[in-house]
């Protein structure tokens, strides 16, 4: 069966529906309230309540959703002693056998969709459209990986013969056990590195992300109810300090992955080969640079710069956080991204017209309002520095012009929605400034010169760039068709998730070869 994106929003809309996707949305958010209040326990096989827990809150009104439990280093240590002895026999079930489990799971998760993407507006906060397309990126990526294991043969392939009486091959095998440390902005990371490692024969503890424990616990519910033995998937709630540290000091786990903060990141790709080499697959967010030029079409690039510096209050990995303006258009642009972003106001992401979200915790709230007084000391703050006295952690987008290459706003991931905008002369200083940061995730170009966009594309030293992109300028990847890679201090391994090179990172080559006595000649 050939690989298709689910896109369910956009078809819905190209077939006349839309009016029922509003409908079947508004739908679930009522009926995934029989979830809300209960508490929730880790998965270790059987079911394990810890004496210390956690609350679910939802940042649309600070209410607490559900309880989940803070998972103590003993419960690793259960988790790490039932995985390890059980990899192996999920691995002799065969690529094949994994994959149609998968591909399994993804069609339950489809019938779901609905279901999971208004579990997501309570926990993280994303508006109606935001969150159906993360439900539709994680099944995506469970049909994509599992197309991919099965038209690749598991990745083993014959080798030949050295020598006359010799067969040899190459399989591609798992590591052990794999820790996967998740993020709070997007389910489909959760459902994509729990998938990766795990259909390729390896066991997964999951730490869900504290934002959003209730779809990430529903997620891996129904994984074992699709056929993933529960002795080769854990589901551990609880604090990265206890549950992470515990993990990646384990000589147990076979390997890492973790989506989340460049100091976290880097603290753990270190400390979990420590010992013996292992590997470490991390993606460690972007400061994401969009290119307008003298030649851009503006209404296009303000487009796609507003939607991707503030879809989802600017919390992805992605998003748009500068803007480089050359000097020809600078005034222009800028009174044309300011007039639309002041029309953007942050609300209840329930209802069906608000673009803008809330912000995903009390702490983010802070950090903005926390760096209000550095923006305007770096910069001159064109709109938003504003936050929203009232419950649920609402805040406004903000654009901040005239900052320095070296001002805070500049150099650090905010994650937040907050834009700088700088200025530039040639597009050969707007690639080397830009190349000058440490990170190095996604970019874009609006330009309708076919040359300057052919040099942006040969030296900007990014992973995932596009142009003339109105949807989204620097976010929106889709799994098989763009493959979302970090360089530098962006990830780790320079191998993109939703392509084809992805599962093989979590395999590691054994050479076998049988040699025949009967043909041995003197």
């Amino acid at each position: 069966m050939p690989f298709e994106n689910e896109t369910t929003f956009v078809r819905m809309q190209k077939q006349g529906r839309e009016a029922e996707f509003h409908e079947r949305y508004e739908r679930a958010l009522e009926d995934v309230r029989r979830y809300f209040g209960k508490e929730y326990p880790n998965i270790v096989v059987r079911d394990i309540t810890e004496e210390r827990k956690i609350k679910d809150v939802s940042p649309i009104d600070g209410s607490e959703i559900a309880t989940f439990q803070l998972a103590s280093k003993e419960s690793v240590g259960e988790a790490l002693d039932v995985l390890n002895r059980n990899y192996r026999s999920w691995y002799w079930k065969g690529y094949v056998h994994r994959a149609m489990t998968f591909l399994r799971a993804a069609e339950m998760l489809s019938e779901r969709k609905f279901e999971f993407a208004a579990l997501l507006t309570y926990e993280n906060g994303k508006n109606r459209t935001e969150a159906m397309a993360d439900v539709d990126e994680g099944i995506d990526f469970m049909r994509y990986y599992a197309l991919n294991l099965i038209e690749n043969q598991g990745f083993n392939r014959f080798t030949g013969r050295g020598y006359d009486n010799e067969e040899s091959m190459s399989y591609m095998k798992p590591y052990g056990v794999f820790a996967v440390i998740a993020p709070f902005n997007f389910f489909a990371i959760t459902v994509g590195m729990t998938t990766g490692p795990l259909i390729t024969g390896n066991a997964v503890v999951l730490k869900p992300s504290s934002d959003i424990p209730l779809a990430s616990y529903l997620f891996v519910r129904l994984l074992h109810e699709a056929g993933v033995p529960k002795e080769v998937l854990a589901f551990l709630s609880g604090s990265g300090g206890v549950v992470g540290t515990a993990l990646v000091e384990d000589p147990r786990i076979g390997g890492l992955v973790f989506t989340g903060s460049k100091d976290v990141g880097m603290k753990l790709f270190h400390k979990i080969s420590e010992k013996v080499p292992k590997p470490a697959i991390t993606e460690m967010g972007g400061k994401d640079c969009v290119v307008v030029t003298n030649r851009a079409n503006l209404d296009k690039a303000v487009q796609g710069v507003i939607r991707a510096a503030f879809g989802y209050a600017g919390q992805k990995c992605s998003a748009a956080s500068l803007v480089f303006v050359q000097s020809g258009v600078y005034d222009r642009f800028l009174d044309m991204l300011v007039k639309e972003a002041s029309k953007i106001k942050p609300d209840d992401p329930r209802k069906k017209e608000t673009f803008l979200n809330p912000v995903v915790n009390r702490d983010a709230f802070e950090k903005y309002r926390n760096l209000i007084p550095t923006l305007q000391k770096e910069g001159r703050v064109l709109t938003g520095a504003r936050v929203e006295e009232r419950p649920g952690f609402y805040v406004h987008p903000t654009i901040v012009a005239d900052l320095s290459d070296d001002a805070y706003t500049v150099r650090n991931e905010l994650f937040l929605p907050i834009l700088g905008v700088l200025k530039f002369s040639t597009l050969e200083e707007a690639v080397r400034r830009i190349n000058s940061l440490d990170y190095g995730l996604t970019g874009g170009i609006f330009s309708e010169d076919p040359e300057e966009v052919r040099y942006y594309f040969e030296n900007i030293d990014v992973g995932v760039v596009y142009a003339n992109r109105a949807r989204g300028a620097s976010t929106g990847a889709m799994v098989g068709s763009q493959p979302f890679v970090g360089w530098k201090l962006s990830g780790s391994t320079g191998k993109g998730t939703g392509s084809y090179y992805y599962l093989q990172q979590f395999l590691r080559e054994q050479a076998v070869t049988v040699a025949h006595p009967e043909d041995i000649h003197p």
